[in-house]
């Protein structure tokens, strides 16, 4: 679902790629061979390990050649320890809206100040910052580091646009006001919620948003997976937004 749109404005540059000061250290992650924990006492041989390792890689080439930036690399964190949740994977939402923001928007987003809230992955956000935006990826302190290391790892294609990106934490339950207290062009979000607890929170937290930055663009990508969330998600965002002029 999209919020209705504003005409975005000029925005300040901001440096290449940095992180905030609430970003959780990528020393912090947990390195394995990528693939399945085999269970306890059970090991996979080499050689199937690299076909396993060659599958992964073309995965992740057809998602970037999928959403149209060849050389976008997305690690999901299948196999670290300690790192659970819908977080830590790519989802079709997210490579729905960055298709759309690499097909519609990369001329709006030149330039343009982006918040993306439960980044997940980086995948939105990063594609955003690869089109020349200056992005915060925002998430909750667990999935961090995944993102900071996603965002390394795409650092020269970030560069190479003008774009920059920043990884922060935010609790919208306790949102920090450095977070917030910027100006936005655009709001991206995709898949951010998958139960009725975090809905008002969210909505909550975007209507915020609304109020201090009256040019800004929501754009809300969610994957419809049962009629009650959904209704509720109608009645929730139609009862925050309605008497600030937005859409849903």
């Amino acid at each position: 679902m999209n919020a209705l749109a504003a005409p975005s404005r000029t925005c300040r540059h901001a440096p290449s790629v940095r992180r905030s000061q609430h970003a959780v250290s990528s020393r912090h992650l947990v390195k394995k061979q990528r693939g399945p924990v085999p269970p306890h006492g059970v090991h996979f041989n080499d050689q199937f390990m690299a076909v396993l390792q060659q599958s992964l890689e073309r995965e992740e080439q057809r998602i970037a050649d999928k959403i149209g930036l060849p050389g976008l690399y997305l690690h999901e964190a299948v196999e670290e320890e300690g790192v659970e949740g819908t977080g830590t994977l790519i989802w079709t939402a997210g490579v729905r809206l960055s298709q759309h923001l690499v097909k519609n928007r990369a001329n709006e987003l030149k330039g343009a100040r982006v918040l993306d809230l439960g980044t997940g992955t980086g995948i939105v956000g990063i594609a955003a910052a690869a089109l020349g935006a200056h992005v915060m990826l925002t998430d909750t302190r667990d999935i961090l580091p995944q993102v900071y290391e996603n965002v390394q790892h795409n650092a020269q294609l970030i560069e190479s646009s003008g774009g920059s990106a920043t990884v922060a934490e935010l609790d919208w339950n306790d949102p920090d006001d450095e977070v917030l207290d910027q100006d936005y062009d655009w709001v991206f979000g995709s898949d951010v919620t998958y139960t009725e607890e975090t809905l008002q929170p969210l909505a909550k937290l975007l209507r915020q948003m609304v109020l201090t930055n009256e040019q800004a663009v929501v754009k809300l990508a969610h994957m419809h997976r049962n009629k009650e969330l959904d209704k509720a998600m109608r009645e929730v965002f139609h009862g925050q937004y309605k008497c600030v002029g937005v859409g849903v």
